[in-house]
């Protein structure tokens, strides 16, 4: 199996916080935005024979606060960032960047009830 990575990283100052339910409400805001990244990155894929857009999926065996999203066929790399001889159709970038705002939006509404803290999207 071929894989890529791409990471969404979030910086967040607790410090001084009442943060009893965070890890759960946190929890349930990561998963929706990595099923949206799936939804919108299947609607998004070239389809040939379909065997890209069957394999990505949310894994179900990724930390609560983490998940791995992807394609697992061999050549989904070669779909999302081509080859010398081929430009790639890029379909998982564009699916998370498309949730970005989104995913931004549901933490800072989590962080409200919280106290506000600064959120940082690295």
């Amino acid at each position: 199996m071929a894989e890529f990575q791409i990471n969404m990283d979030v910086s967040v100052d607790l410090k001084g916080l009442d943060t009893s339910n965070l890890t759960e409400q946190l929890s349930q805001v990561v998963f929706i935005a990595a099923r949206n990244i799936e939804k919108r990155s299947k609607e998004i894929v070239p389809v040939d024979t379909g065997a890209t857009r069957n394999s990505i999926f949310v894994d179900p065996e990724t930390p609560s606060m983490q998940h791995t999203i992807g394609p697992t066929t061999e050549y989904a790399p070669f779909i999302e960032f081509g080859t010398r001889y081929w430009e790639g159709k890029p379909f998982m970038i564009p699916a998370s960047e498309a949730e970005r705002k989104s995913f931004e939006d549901a933490l800072a509404q989590v962080f409200e009830k919280f106290g506000n803290p600064q959120i940082g999207m690295l």
